[in-house]
This record gives C-alpha cells, structure tokens and sequence, in this order.
C-alpha cells in the first residue's frame, strides 16, 4: 500500500524557510505565493516543479491543489515595535487578512503562521485577537508561542511569535 505524501501551500515563502523544514520532514510543497522577485528566484531555484504566483491577493486557493497545511509569515513591519505600530490596519501586515481569505477558502488540516512579538502587543493585543478569533471562526484549536531561534542553532537572538492551527479538536 503506497503511503500518501502530505502537502502544503506556503504564503509570503520569502526564500523558502518554511518550506525548506516541511520538506525536510517528508511534505510536498504545492504551491507558493512570494511578490520579491529575488526571492522567487531562489525559490525556482530550489523547487523548480512548485508552481509559484506573485501576488497573495489575487492568489485563488480554489483553483490551486488542496493542501494538508498553510504555512507563512505575512508582513511584520506594521506589527515591529521598532515600527510606526500601524497594526493591522497598515498597509503589509493588513495582508493578514488576505492569508485568512486563502485559509478560509481551502481549510486545510494545519495552519502555520509567523511574526514578530510584536504582534502579541499590536494595538493593545487586538489584533492577536483578530487573528486567533479568525482561526477560531473557521474551526481551528489554536496554540502559540515565542520561540527564539538562539536556541535552535542559529548564532543571533531572533525571537518569533509561532501560531499553530489544528482544524476541528
């Protein structure tokens, strides 16, 4: 009996972080959706058969390959306390809501989701409110939590905020 390979579709991939340890643990990359066209072409560089789009708002889950898992991390410059903390109502991080359009259309088993902490306290924490009561609304148990990548290997402190959604219970 042959084993099916679980997949994933990666948001705002930038040169591949995500999709490069998803691969490493056995999944299939379906698609990606990055606008930087430096990074699109280490992303074809790596994984020449993933079909890529340029742009996540026009970017339609329906007609792409369903997948086992959405992965990303959307825009933290609105969100960054070293920013102008414009929250979600700015510009790049108010994409968020165009990673929950796509979330919402194809409802896949996992979500991944990645930003600064930041985030935690952006508009008094209502917007991590918005997007775990987003999650929520579309069936999803959340967990989260601040992991820096000091701990994991690498030589600088880089701490991240990791969201991780579980559809159903």
């Amino acid at each position: 009996m042959e084993q099916s390979t679980l997949t994933y579709g990666s948001l705002f991939s930038g040169i591949g972080g995500f999709d490069l340890a998803f691969y490493r643990a056995g999944m299939r990359c379906a698609w990606q959706v990055e606008n930087d066209a430096n990074c699109q072409h280490v992303l074809a560089r790596h994984w020449p058969n993933v079909p890529q789009r340029d742009d996540v708002r026009t970017f339609n889950a329906k007609e792409a390959e369903p997948v086992s898992l959405i992965c990303g991390g959307f825009p933290c410059q609105d969100l960054s306390v070293a920013g102008r903390r414009a929250g979600l109502a700015g510009e790049r991080s108010g994409l968020w809501y165009e990673f929950h359009r796509i979330i919402a259309s194809n409802l896949p088993r996992w979500v991944v989701v990645e930003n600064v902490p930041g985030l935690l306290s952006s508009n008094a924490g209502r917007d991590f409110a918005v997007i775990l009561r987003g999650l929520v609304e579309c069936g999803y148990g959340v967990c989260w939590r601040i992991l820096d990548a000091q701990y994991f290997g690498v030589a600088q402190r880089r701490r991240r905020v990791f969201i991780v959604g579980s559809l159903g219970d």
